[in-house]
């Protein structure tokens, strides 16, 4: 009779023999990763790491240490699978001074740490307060609160939600080009939805759209989209919509102790 605790795993082109417990293992290292496929070759730039080319205008860069497996899946291309929470970095014009960025590997999947009440904090906003909101005909970050449902359109949730349900709140309110492909978005979620769900992508966003920041929180001064951030804390950031009239804020959490990046348009 067959010994159960075995069984025949392809890999590459090698076969392996696997130990039940082996296999477990092995599926738990691909449930913590996030795939990504291009042509793979040794980062010169940087000792350690391998460089990805995923398109004419985007190479990653991850460090051997956060990969967990890599195979050829044609004659040039190689797909990888690369640890949650491994710091890697973007290239997205191969043009000498480029934009060059860090991105950690599967952010949104990340949960942060829980927020605390700070004396003075705006409060959460409810739903009685979004269904107060008058609309406006062209969007308004007014109308992002009127439309913040604290959830997807697709259904689906990661353990960190803070860019997913904002910018779910933003295209419902009529924000299109976040919607579709933005150069500022690098991250969707799973479903039909593919609601942006990175912070820092958001903020890049915020920044592109802005006509007036502020790194200050004042009441009265309107509405405000605004980015949190404490890299000690959480590398990914926080985004949240303030209403600095009413003193309330739409999101899932307020973040009052890290420094405040604030956007108006």
């Amino acid at each position: 009779m067959a010994n159960k605790s075995v069984y025949q795993a392809q890999d590459e082109s090698s076969s392996v023999i696997l130990t039940l417990e082996q296999a477990f293992d092995v599926v738990e290292d691909h449930i913590a990763t996030e795939t990504y496929e291009g042509v793979a070759m040794k980062d010169n730039n940087l000792p350690g790491h391998l460089l990805l080319i995923t398109s004419r205008s985007e190479m990653l860069s991850f460090p051997e240490s956060g990969i967990v497996r890599r195979l050829k899946i044609g004659p040039d291309i190689t797909k990888i699978w690369v640890r949650i929470g491994t710091l890697a970095f973007r290239t997205e014009k191969f043009v000498v001074g480029g934009a060059h960025s860090e991105f950690v590997v599967g952010m949104e999947n990340i949960a942060p740490p829980p927020p605390y009440e700070i004396e003075g904090m705006p409060a959460p906003a409810t739903e009685g307060d979004a269904r107060s909101i008058e609309i406006a005909v062209v969007p308004s970050l007014a109308n992002v609160a009127a439309n913040w449902r604290n959830s997807c359109a697709g259904g689906d949730r990661y353990d960190n939600n803070c860019a997913h349900f904002l910018s779910d709140a933003f295209i419902r309110a009529g924000y299109g080009d976040l919607a579709t492909n933005n150069p500022n978005i690098h991250a969707r979620c799973g479903s039909s939805a593919h609601r942006p769900v990175r912070a820092r992508d958001m903020w890049a966003w915020f920044q592109s759209r802005a006509t007036r920041t502020s790194r200050q929180l004042q009441r009265n001064t309107g509405w405000w989209a605004i980015f949190q951030l404490d890299e000690r804390v959480y590398w990914g950031g926080h985004v949240v919509l303030l209403d600095s009239n009413g003193w309330k804020y739409y999101g899932t959490g307020w973040y009052g102790n890290w420094n405040q990046y604030l956007y108006q348009w």
